[in-house]
């Protein structure tokens, strides 16, 4: 089977065999491979449907539906596979015990990044103009959240970055423009950088007024902590119903060293490629400037024949002339002054000869 799966054979893999033995063989979590299934509209075998076919019973087969709009192909053994990694790495997490993954309900040996961003906030807060405030060189962890939630945040944030600094990565501020990810505080991890902030997500609710519009709409705070990856490929992790923000550091730390490694892999890729094509490049570019230099040389050569041609041809017709003048008795002083001038612009034109001449300084020879 190819690497790509349509919907269509996603959905022949689901009804062909148990979930229990798809999800063992890409060593995912069941909850993971019924999300995906649910996320590309797959419907799952009910209940007791393999056990009915095992005593050849009747079971109901659930038709692949339409979806409203196209659905492009997904890479399943890809998508499986990430997975497969990402679960196994949050496990691995979770199992060391070195790793500091509870947030603590207070304070406990701040990280001197939260001191100084507290302190940032705090000044903001106070002022009537925060653009005033001078941000720190060093990093600052960037949070937006209402009062409510700004002791949550901070102990989050907290606890991140020394879970962070745990696994050999860290928080930057960028100022460099050799980087290619752009200046501003930075998380680095595996030495790719990353925007990172935490949020509060708002809603908002447009006034009963006929004349109000969205931009006049007022919006509230959700009360719920998300943590932001503000890049090309946006990614967020929020408070749901079920689990908080967090309880998500295992999931969060194992999700930005999987995709840190993997970007670093497609980099390397990309500088394998830039320099192939570079070197193929060169290789054109010298070959063309070879064929240029011999057509160029050759054309050269074209030309002196030609004017060598044409001088012998001049000179053929001198002696004619000269010989005529001399058997018919007409060769006059004008003649032999003719004869002489013309004589000296044939060796001036022929290229093995190039007799200076100094009224035909700078004439090119060649477009004659």
């Amino acid at each position: 089977m190819s690497s790509k799966f349509s919907r269509k054979e996603l959905y022949d893999l689901v009804w062909s065999q148990p979930v229990s033995q798809i999800i063992k063989e890409y060593s995912i979590s069941n909850s993971t491979f019924k999300a995906l299934c649910k996320d590309n509209n797959i419907p799952l075998p009910k209940n007791g449907h393999w056990q009915k076919i095992k005593h050849n019973k009747k079971v109901i087969v659930i038709p692949l539906p339409e979806l409203d709009k196209e659905q492009g192909e997904i890479c399943l053994k890809e998508d499986l596979k990430t997975l497969s990694k990402l679960n196994e790495l949050v496990r691995a997490i979770k199992n060391d015990e070195s790793l500091p993954l509870k947030v603590p309900e207070n304070f406990n040996k701040t990280d001197a990044i939260i001191v100084r961003t507290k302190r940032y906030y705090n000044a903001v807060a106070k002022t009537k103009y925060p653009r005033e405030v001078d941000k720190p060189k060093e990093y600052v962890f960037t949070i937006q959240v209402s009062k409510s939630l700004e002791k949550r945040a901070y102990l989050f944030a907290d606890t991140l970055i020394k879970l962070m600094k745990a696994r050999g990565h860290d928080f930057i501020n960028v100022t460099d423009s050799e980087y290619t990810s752009g200046n501003g505080d930075k998380l680095v991890v595996f030495g790719e950088y990353y925007n990172i902030r935490i949020r509060e997500p708002d809603y908002r609710i447009m006034e009963d007024h006929p004349t109000y519009s969205w931009k006049e709409a007022k919006y509230y705070p959700t009360g719920k902590l998300m943590l932001k990856l503000d890049d090309l490929h946006d990614y967020a992790w929020t408070d749901t119903k079920n689990q908080l923000l967090e309880y998500k550091l295992p999931n969060i730390l194992a999700y930005l060293e999987l995709r840190a490694k993997r970007e670093i892999k497609e980099r390397i890729k990309r500088e394998i490629w830039h320099k192939e094509y570079k070197r193929k490049r060169k290789i054109e570019e010298e070959l063309k400037a070879k064929r240029n230099k011999e057509l160029e040389a050759f054309k050269s050569v074209i030309n002196h024949s030609s004017r060598w041609q044409k001088a012998m041809d001049l000179r053929n017709y001198i002696q004619v002339v000269e010989s005529n003048a001399i058997k018919n008795d007409k060769l006059t002083k004008e003649l032999k002054d003719w004869l002489k001038w013309i004589k000296d612009k044939a060796d001036w034109y022929d290229p093995l000869v190039e007799k200076e001449d100094e009224l035909f300084d700078g004439i090119d020879r060649g477009t004659i």
